[in-house]
């Protein structure tokens, strides 16, 4: 597909700066692009790449407007990439409608309208399963299960008895949702299993990677909340509720009863121990540990996690440490001569 820069512009919601006609067949990194390819620079730190580009045009901010090549100018560069890559590249996958012969579904489910329900899949008795929904090969949907409108569950996904699906949701392949939480009562010897006999809601329009898994609640619900999107290799545990449109980056791990605010942002290795709250419009760069409550609207960093300025300084103090030691020593030495020659001096 071809379009002008002044076509893509208008789409976006952006201005040209330069040719308007500018021919755009594709789009490409900054490094990668060449003629007829349109790039963009989000992250500063790629400033220096643009006046090198072979690219035909730039996506930029308005703050980088004077920079020597065809621009489209918008306030957020990302969000127009993504839409003119959705416009330019991406294939819309079309589904087979209709079931596979080789399904297992019990006689009590209800299966909406043009549905792709594919090889292999198990869906159990009570399940409801609504409409266009796209079920890949080997999926098992437990009794009792709600998938709403528009879900595509990819192939190997598991979702156990009770588990309420949303509308428009994309669960990724092996993911696991509705489990046992990890709840055990000692008594005195070994461990006593303690029932997980809650659920698991998904709300609307929240999108789950490959191999994670999210806990049923030991009693009342372990809820992911509207438009959050949460990446592969993620576990979420009992009782766990996520906020509206939060962010949660691979391999974070949120142990039961933990409260999670709306547009919270949580990178890669995250760690959040049980019973604790995190504010809304909270982010907590990447390896943190969250020991206690975060309040809202603010950046933490490091474990424990702490506001992100006052752990920059903690960080700084902890480079210096070996010097700092040294340091140390040499004053203990010269205060244990001083008083030495003091006891000496009576």
């Amino acid at each position: 597909m071809e379009k002008t820069l002044q076509e893509l512009a208008d789409y976006v919601g952006g201005t040209v700066a330069g040719d308007p006609n500018t021919i755009i067949n594709g789009i490409m990194g900054i490094d990668e692009a060449t003629e007829g390819h349109i790039t963009f620079v989000a992250n500063e730190k790629y400033i220096k790449k643009m006046n090198h580009t072979k690219a035909s045009a730039v996506i930029v901010s308005p703050k980088l407007i004077n920079a020597k090549k065809n621009l489209l100018v918008c306030n957020n560069p990302y969000l127009a990439f993504a839409r003119i890559v959705e416009l330019l590249m991406f294939k819309k996958p079309v589904y087979v409608k209709g079931i596979d012969s080789a399904t297992s579904i019990a006689n009590t489910a209800k299966i909406g309208k043009d549905v792709s329900i594919q090889a292999y899949v198990t869906i159990g008795e009570n399940a409801c399963i609504g409409d266009r929904v796209v079920v890949f090969p080997g999926v098992f949907i437990g009794e009792n299960c709600t998938i709403g409108d528009d879900a595509v569950l990819h192939a190997n996904v598991v979702i156990y008895p009770d588990t309420v699906i949303g509308r428009r949701v994309t669960i990724h392949s092996n993911t696991v949702i509705g489990s046992s939480g990890f709840g055990y009562a000692p008594d005195g010897q070994s461990y006593y299993k303690i029932p997980q006999a809650g659920n698991t809601v998904i709300e609307d329009d929240v999108d789950i990677g490959a191999n994670t898994t999210i806990n049923r609640a030991t009693l009342g619900q372990t809820i992911i909340r509207r438009g959050t999107k949460i990446d592969s290799q993620v576990v979420i545990s009992h009782n766990v509720e996520i906020g509206e449109d939060s962010v949660i980056v691979s391999q974070v791990g949120i142990a039961g009863t933990a409260k999670i605010g709306k547009h919270v942002t949580l990178a890669g290795g995250v760690g959040i121990i049980g019973h604790i709250t995190v504010g809304d419009n909270v982010t907590v760069g990447g390896h943190s540990g969250v020991a206690q409550d975060l309040p809202g609207n603010g950046t933490y960093l490091g474990t424990p996690a702490l506001p992100i300025q006052k752990m920059r300084r903690c960080y700084v103090i902890i480079e210096k440490l070996p010097e700092m030691k040294e340091h140390m020593k040499s004053l203990d030495k010269r205060l244990k001569q001083l008083e030495e020659k003091w006891k000496n001096s009576d």
